[in-house]
């Protein structure tokens, strides 16, 4: 009888530290979803590249042309996006509001923004969706969809950029 009752206890004993550690898994998953994205907060551009065909040389004919990779630094640029908590954004020049839309976070860690546009001035520049790579706290990377000629970098503001953790197409 001592013995059903040392098998019981020892089984009741399991069974409430497997419900501890189900609890606890539930608290941390519950507490991973709370936690902010990496891209929420005010990001200013810095830089951007552009892949642009230049003459190379005359044929006879006609001009050949080849790729290079060119760079602009922008210190100071005042271009802004503001990525909010709500799943929305807004784009700025300094202080005055230009355009906004929605962000989403992807599976792969990256994650794409739309501008919402209303139907009578469509902006052809702004149909694109845009993906954002975080490559550290304060630096992220936005190509556009369809065009793998422009890549722009945006860190926080007032912040210096982790520039050695960027491969970038100019150095």
């Amino acid at each position: 009888m001592k013995k059903l009752l040392c098998i019981a206890v020892l089984a009741m004993a399991f069974m409430n530290c497997e419900k501890d550690d189900d609890n606890q898994e539930q608290q941390v998953v519950q507490q991973e979803e709370i936690v902010p994205a990496k891209l929420l907060g005010t990001w200013e551009m810095y830089r951007d590249e552009n892949l642009e065909s230049i003459i190379d040389e005359w044929t006879g004919t006609e001009w050949t042309y080849v790729d290079q990779w060119f760079q602009n630094t922008r210190e100071d640029s005042g271009i802004i996006l503001e990525f909010r908590e709500d799943g929305t954004f807004i784009s700025r020049y300094v202080d005055v509001e230009v355009a906004n839309g929605v962000w989403t976070a992807l599976d792969d860690g990256r994650y794409y923004f739309e501008y919402l546009q209303e139907d009578g001035s469509i902006n052809d520049a702004l149909t694109e969706r845009r993906y954002v790579t975080i490559h550290c706290d304060n630096t992220y990377s936005i190509g556009i969809e369809g065009n793998d000629r422009r890549i722009e970098y945006y860190r926080i503001m007032d912040t210096l950029e982790c520039g050695d953790l960027i491969t970038y197409n100019v150095e």
